[in-house]
C-alpha cells in the first residue's frame, strides 16, 4: 500500500479542534500514512495530543502564521506521493482516506487532486440561504454572479478548499502555494486548484468521501475585522482580489466584476453580519468601505501584473 502524507496546516491555537481531527485520522480504515503538522505555536501540546492518541506526528513549529508558507514547509517535509492537505477544523469519516485514494487512482494519471464532500453541521453561512425574504434572496443571488465563484462551472474550472488529496508531482509542478502574500490570506486554495489545472492535471470531486467542517469562515472574518480593524479587512480584500485577478487568462472579465464585488458588496455583507453583533461605530464602517475599495484596486492591479508577467 502506498504511503499517504496527511498535512495539517494550523495556527495551533484551537487544540480541541486539532484533537478532534487527529482522532478522526486515528480511526481511518487505511493505516499507511504519516501525519505532518505545521503550526505557528503550541508544538509541545500538539505532540502530547498525538502521543495520547498513539499517532506518530512530525511537528513543524514555525513560530509565524502564514498559511501559504506554513503549508509549503509541511508539504516539502512530507514523504508520500499522495498528499492530503487539511485545515485544523475538519473531522474525517473513517473511510475518508481509502475513498479519496480510490478516486485519485481511478485509472487516470491526469487526475492531480481530488476534493471531498464537505458538510458544515451548522448549515450554510450564505446570507441568501439564511433569509426568509424572497426579494432579498433573489437580490443576493443576482449580486453573487459578480463573484468569480459563480463562474467556475461556466469556465469549466474545478476548485477545492483544504479537504483535498493531491499527487505530489501535481503540487510541485503547480508551484505549491503562492508565498508572495501575507496574512490575512483567503482564496489561496482556489488559486492552487487553478494552477494545478494549468499544469495539465484534472481536479475532480470525490462525493463518496465526506468530511465535517466546523467553522463558518465569513462570520469568523467578521469578528476578526471588528477586532483587528479596517486595515486587516483591506489586506483580506486585497488578497482575495489578487488570487483571482492573477488568472485573468482563464477567468477573463469576471476578475473585474469580482473586484467590484469586493470593493462595494463585500463591505455591505460585512455590515449585515455586524448588525447581529451591534458593537461597531459609524467611523469603523466608513473606514471599511474605503479600505475595501483600496484593497480591491490594489489586489486587481497586483493580480493583473502577475498575469501579464506569466503570459510572457
Amino acid at each position: 500500500m502506498a504511503l499517504i502524507s496527511i498535512v495539517i496546516n494550523t495556527a495551533g491555537k484551537n487544540l480541541a479542534s486539532i484533537r478532534r481531527l487527529l482522532y478522526s485520522i486515528k480511526q481511518q480504515n487505511y493505516n499507511q500514512y504519516e501525519v505532518v503538522i505545521a503550526t505557528e505555536s503550541n508544538g509541545v501540546k500538539i505532540r502530547q495530543i498525538c502521543e495520547a492518541l498513539g499517532l506518530k506526528c512530525v511537528i513543524l513549529e514555525t513560530g509565524y502564521w502564514n498559511r501559504c508558507l506554513t503549508a509549503d514547509v509541511a508539504i516539502l517535509k512530507s514523504k508520500g506521493e499522495l498528499v492530503a492537505i487539511l485545515e485544523d477544523d475538519i473531522e474525517l469519516e473513517p473511510s475518508w482516506l481509502s475513498k479519496m485514494i480510490k478516486c485519485i487512482n481511478n485509472n487516470d494519471k491526469r487526475i492531480g487532486c481530488v476534493y471531498s464532500n464537505v458538510i458544515n453541521p451548522f448549515g450554510s453561512e450564505s446570507i441568501a440561504s439564511r433569509t426568509a425574504n424572497k426579494v432579498l434572496y433573489y437580490i443576493v443571488r443576482i449580486v453573487n454572479t459578480f463573484r468569480a465563484h459563480g463562474n467556475f462551472i461556466r469556465k469549466k474550472i474545478t476548485v477545492f478548499s483544504l479537504t483535498v488529496m493531491c499527487r505530489r508531482e501535481a503540487l510541485l509542478k503547480a508551484g505549491l502555494f503562492d508565498t508572495s502574500v501575507e496574512e490575512p490570506i483567503v482564496a489561496e486554495d482556489y488559486d492552487l486548484a487553478i494552477r494545478v489545472q494549468k499544469a495539465g492535471y484534472k481536479v475532480i470531486t470525490c462525493n463518496d468521501a465526506k468530511a465535517l467542517h466546523y467553522t463558518h469562515h465569513a462570520y469568523k472574518r467578521t469578528l476578526l475585522a471588528l477586532e483587528r480593524g479596517s486595515r486587516w479587512w483591506e489586506r483580506l480584500i486585497e488578497n482575495d482580489t489578487y488570487f483571482f485577478a492573477k488568472h485573468y487568462d482563464v477567468l477573463g472579465f469576471v476578475v473585474f466584476t469580482h473586484a467590484i464585488y469586493n470593493a462595494f458588496i463585500s463591505p455591505l455583507a460585512l455590515l449585515v453580519r455586524l448588525t447581529k453583533i451591534k458593537n461597531f461605530t459609524p467611523c469603523f464602517l466608513i473606514n471599511v468601505f474605503l479600505r475595501s475599495i483600496k484593497g480591491s484596486l490594489t489586489g486587481l492591479i497586483k493580480g493583473l501584473m502577475h498575469a501579464k508577467r506569466s503570459a510572457k
